[in-house]
């Protein structure tokens, strides 16, 4: 019937004695009621026992909750940082789109003030690194590990259908124009003299042949067409960090 636990065991054995005693004084209606009740005892002993086990569980499992919560919450903040950084340099790299199609389009005189603008017109803004971290964590643990339902949900819708679509339009838009990096090299050089270790795909580009870039048919289209899809990239973003602000909001309510 399970191990006795330590207090228990005097009790047990005070019934042990009053029975002996019965039995010899040769009241059996005495000592059935006694032999039941520490049958009783035990029962109540093994119960107890079980309610303690199931509570300590129960502490265990709330106590793995709230760190896989709490790594959740670490690759939210990240993803939110992320994010936000991503869409100030879209912002700055639109920016610069803009003045090259101005430029080229009014036929204005090169300066080299435009090699900065060359450079991060051309950028697609595709490379979004996104931590997923702490859901592995929760996929590993188990979903039910979560004990609010609203909140699991939003976690998963987070992370299998939000997430995913904007980096999947990332991943169309980066095979859309798989060449583009091979023409840019045809048209520009880069500043070398400009080079810094610490920030390596910032170097600036100048034209090799500025009359002729003038001309071309193909670079002011893509270089169009690039400000297309970062606008749309942008949108989808917005809408990431948004829900992404919310879930973070959520965990902190739960954690609390």
């Amino acid at each position: 019937m399970g191990r006795r636990t330590d207090h228990q065991i005097p009790m047990i054995n005070f019934f042990r004695r009053i029975r002996k005693t019965l039995a010899n004084d040769n009241k059996p209606s005495k000592y059935i009621r006694y032999a039941l009740g520490e049958i009783l005892l035990v029962v109540i002993g093994i119960l107890i026992a079980l309610q303690i086990n199931n509570w300590n569980e129960y502490k265990k499992e709330r106590k793995l909750e709230r760190k896989v919560l709490t790594e959740l919450l670490t690759s939210l903040e990240h993803n939110y940082d992320r994010m936000i950084y991503d869409s100030i340099n879209r912002s700055n790299w639109n920016r610069s789109s803009d003045i090259v199609i101005n430029t080229l389009e009014d036929g204005t005189a090169y300066s080299d003030t435009m090699n900065k603008h060359f450079q991060d017109a051309r950028k697609p803004g595709t490379n979004l690194s996104l931590s997923y971290a702490g859901y592995e964590g929760l996929k590993n643990v188990g979903y039910t590990i979560i004990t609010s339902d609203t909140l699991r949900k939003n976690i998963v819708e987070l992370f299998e259908l939000t997430y995913k679509a904007l980096l999947e339009e990332m991943e169309y838009f980066e095979s859309f124009q798989p060449d583009r990096q091979f023409y840019i090299d045809k048209l520009f050089s880069y500043e070398i003299d400009k080079y810094n270790p610490n920030d390596p795909f910032n170097v600036p580009i100048y034209p090799n042949n500025y009359p002729a870039l003038l001309q071309d048919s193909i670079y002011l289209p893509m270089i169009k067409s690039v400000t297309v899809q970062r606008n749309i990239i942008a949108e989808l973003q917005y809408e990431n960090i948004k829900e992404t602000q919310r879930i973070i909001s959520l965990i902190e309510n739960e954690l609390n």
